[in-house]
């Protein structure tokens, strides 16, 4: 079983025009539909991104996190990296080390316990992460 030690790897912090793109794994040992996907939180350098502000991304796709447990249609593959793509007026500079958090809770859709309650995956990664 994939536990929150996976999802943040050392090339997880993006730089990019608009912010930061922080590229997570699947907390799990499968593949999984993105509507299993219930929360994502994120903190860069002790501040808690507000969940209105962040949009994800997977592939060609953009979400919001509120969205994302209405996407029964696609599939978070376990090779495919989310990224989560957190605002900021001025990116780091590349090489800039930032304390980063990342939390994803997952709804295992094939364990349910009872009507419309299903086991829950909950993964917390935090690591010092150099921006690329």
């Amino acid at each position: 079983m994939a536990t929150g030690d996976t999802v943040l790897t050392d090339d997880s912090l993006i730089r990019r025009p608009d912010g930061l793109g922080i590229a997570l794994t699947v907390p799990w040992y499968r593949s999984l539909w993105l509507s299993s996907v219930s929360s994502v939180a994120v903190r860069v350098a002790g501040r808690e991104i507000p969940t209105a502000d962040l949009r994800v991304e997977l592939g060609d796709r953009v979400f919001t996190v509120d969205e994302l447990p209405e996407q029964w249609d696609v599939l978070w593959f376990i090779q495919d990296r989310l990224v989560v793509v957190v605002p900021m007026d001025e990116p780091p500079a590349a090489g800039e080390q930032l304390d980063v958090e990342a939390t994803v809770d997952l709804r295992l859709p094939y364990m349910q316990i009872a009507p419309m309650t299903y086991v829950t995956n909950h993964a917390t990664s935090r690591r010092a992460l150099a921006a690329r």
